[in-house]
């Protein structure tokens, strides 16, 4: 379905995100506590506004459920966010996101993607064939 099209009633559709999308997209990552809201708008819009982003969004009828933000960088795709909205939890929004970054990262020939992810939330993508390759990453707040 191409991405300009709405989910019909009753099904949800995984799209690139748009400007449109952008209230809803932060609602859902400040709503997760993942994300401050100050700033967050055009952080986001930046971020679609880069080549080789997937800002993805799943759409329900006219709501925006779930959203996930990566950029590719020529050899792999880093998942920053991944989130759905609050009562729309554990429907299969997530897993068909990350399917649809799956299927875009391998038509760019990317061979992995990588995930930061709470501890809580590891579960969710082991299920999806994700591993812990044993690798550390260190952030450094600024």
């Amino acid at each position: 379905m191409p991405d300009e099209e709405k989910a019909p009633h009753g099904q949800r559709v995984i799209r690139t995100m748009t400007g449109n999308d952008l209230e809803s997209a932060c609602r859902i990552l400040v709503d997760q506590g993942l994300c401050a809201a100050e700033g967050l708008p055009q952080r986001i819009s930046t971020t679609m506004g880069m080549a080789n982003a997937d800002c993805l969004v799943a759409e329900e009828g006219d709501a925006i459920v779930g959203v996930t933000v990566s950029v590719f960088d020529g050899f792999t795709s880093f998942v920053s966010y991944v989130a759905v909205a609050p009562g729309a939890e554990r429907q299969g929004t997530g897993r068909q996101m990350m399917d649809e970054l799956v299927r875009r990262t391998k038509s760019r020939g990317g061979r992995n993607i990588v995930v930061a992810s709470w501890l809580s939330a590891v579960g969710f993508y082991e299920s999806m064939e994700f591993r812990m390759p044993g690798s550390v990453f260190l952030v450094r707040d600024i």
